[in-house]
C-alpha cells in the first residue's frame, strides 16, 4: 500500500478530517447567509424591492438558524471524539512499515519472560508488566518491542522503559548481561549469573557486567562487540540501558519518561504529524538492529 493511500485510509477510519471538512463547509455557508441577511436589510432600508428583501431576510434567517444549530452539534461531536490511537494509527503503520509487522496494545512479554532476560532482579518483591507490543522483521531480524514497568514493593521503586527482543544469536553459550553504571545492581536469587570484573578497562568504566562464566564474557568482548556496546550507549536512548546476550537472543532495555504512544487520537492530532512521531519510535528498532 502506498503511503498516500495509507494516510487517506487512516484519515477515513478516524473520521476527524471529514467532520472538520463539514464544519468548514458550514462556516462558509454561514458566511453566505449572513451576507444575504445584511443584503436584505439593505434592500428593505433603501425601499427598493421591499417584498423581495423581506423574503430574502426570512429565508436567510431560517437557513442561518438551521446551519448554526447543525454547526454547534458537529463542533460538540468533534470536541468529544476520542479514537483508540494504537488501533487506528500505530497498528496500520506497523503493518505498513515492517515485514510481518503487527501491534497490540495489550500484548507484550510476560513477567516470566522479562525476568528470564536476566536484566532485572528476580525477587518476589519485584513486579513487571508490559504492553504496547510491536512485532515484525527488519533487515531479516525478527524482533519484538514493548513498553514495560518495573515496581518494587519494598522500597516504592518504579521504572518505566522499553524492552526489545531480537533473534540474533551470538557465540556465547551462557548468559552475559551489561548495564550502565546508573542502573541499580541486579539481585539474582534463582540464577548462577553474578557480577564480574571484566578484564577490558573500557567496559569496566561504562558497564556493570554479569555472567555465569567470566572467561566466556571476556571472549565475547571483541573490539567489534565493544564498539557496538559503546555505540548503543552513545545513542542516549535513556538514563539506564541494559543489554543481555542469552539463549540465542539479544535483549535491550532503556528507561523512558512516558509511554511510547499516545492513548487517544483527538481533534488536536493530525494524521501526517502523528505518523511521523510513530515512525520515529519505530526507527529506534532499526537503529538498534543496525548497531548490533
Amino acid at each position: 500500500m502506498e503511503k498516500k493511500k495509507l494516510i487517506k485510509k487512516i484519515e477515513k477510519n478516524i473520521g476527524i478530517k471529514k467532520v472538520k471538512g463539514t464544519v468548514r463547509s458550514i462556516n462558509a455557508a454561514l458566511g453566505f447567509f449572513i451576507f444575504l441577511a445584511f443584503y436584505s436589510i439593505y434592500l428593505n432600508h433603501s425601499g427598493w424591492m421591499l417584498s423581495y428583501g423581506i423574503i430574502v431576510a426570512a429565508v436567510s434567517l431560517i437557513a442561518l438558524a438551521l446551519f448554526l444549530s447543525y454547526r454547534i452539534k458537529l463542533q460538540v461531536n468533534l470536541n468529544n471524539i476520542k479514537k483508540d490511537y494504537s488501533k487506528y494509527l500505530v497498528k496500520p503503520v506497523a503493518e505498513y512499515y515492517f515485514e510481518k509487522g503487527s501491534f497490540s496494545r495489550t500484548g507484550g512479554l510476560t513477567e516470566r519472560e522479562i525476568v528470564s532476560s536476566l536484566m532485572f532482579s528476580d525477587g518476589t518483591e519485584y513486579k513487571y508488566n508490559s504492553c504496547n507490543e510491536l512485532k515484525g522483521i527488519y533487515k531479516g531480524v525478527k524482533f519484538a518491542n514493548s513498553d514495560m514497568t518495573e515496581d518494587c514493593m519494598g522500597n516504592n521503586f518504579h521504572v518505566s522503559g522499553r524492552i526489545f527482543e531480537f533473534d540474533m544469536p551470538t557465540k556465547n553459550i551462557n548468559p552475559i548481561i551489561f548495564t550502565t553504571a546508573t542502573a541499580p545492581i541486579i539481585e539474582y536469587h534463582h540464577s548462577r549469573v553474578h557480577l564480574i570484573n571484566p578484564s577490558d578497562e573500557k567496559i569496566r568504566k561504562m558497564f556493570r557486567v554479569y555472567a555465569y562464566d567470566e572467561k566466556e564474557a571476556d571472549e565475547l568482548l571483541t573490539e567489534s562487540v565493544i564498539h557496538k556496546l559503546r555505540e548503543l550507549v552513545a545513542q542516549q536512548f535513556g538514563k539506564i540501558i541494559k543489554i543481555s546476550f542469552i539463549n540465542g537472543k539479544i535483549y535491550v532495555f532503556f528507561t523512558t519518561d512516558r509511554p511510547t504512544y499516545e492513548e487517544y487520537f483527538t481533534k488536536k492530532n493530525d494524521v501526517k504529524e502523528e505518523m511521523k512521531k510513530v515512525r520515529n519510535e519505530f526507527n529506534v528498532v532499526g537503529k538498534i538492529i543496525d548497531i548490533l
